[in-house]
């Protein structure tokens, strides 16, 4: 999970802090970063979901002082648990494997969560985990390079 910078550099994905108007961290957010010229940019499949967010919390945020973004998206949350299992021994190959069989797994729970939330005639439920679902069918795997 690789690409390559403007600089010339290798770009490689880590979990990151973002702070928002000087007030708000956001924790879990997957972004890519040059490791020889620091630029870091959030994966391309949580663009959307992190612009929303930040909307949300508007030019002048209060409240809540930190967030995790992975509580809010599929794929971050998946990141998040994988780089929480710590090194892969087999490289690059291994992560992407990982990577594959968890987002099979949550999306195997989430349409099992889908199907009790369909047995209970709750359709905000229905609704919230149709979401969470299309953000991760929406985008294979390797879209996230």
């Amino acid at each position: 999970m690789k690409k390559s910078c403007g600089c010339g550099g290798v770009m490689t994905i880590h979990m990151h802090t973002l702070i928002y108007s000087a007030k708000i961290k956001i924790t879990h957010v997957p972004v890519y970063t040059c490791g020889e010229c620091s630029r870091y940019e959030p994966l391309p499949v949580i663009k959307r979901e992190l612009g929303l967010l930040i909307r949300e919390l508007g030019e002048r945020p209060s409240g809540q002082q930190q967030l995790s973004f992975a509580d809010r998206n599929e794929w971050a949350s998946v990141l998040k648990d994988i780089f929480a299992a710590g090194l892969f021994a087999g490289g690059l190959p291994e992560l992407e494997e990982s990577i594959r069989r968890s987002i099979q797994g949550r999306i195997d729970l989430l349409l099992d969560v889908y199907r009790t939330a369909a047995d209970l005639s709750d359709r905000k439920w229905m609704e919230e985990i149709g979401l969470r679902l299309s953000q991760l069918t929406a985008h294979s795997a390797e879209s996230a390079k």
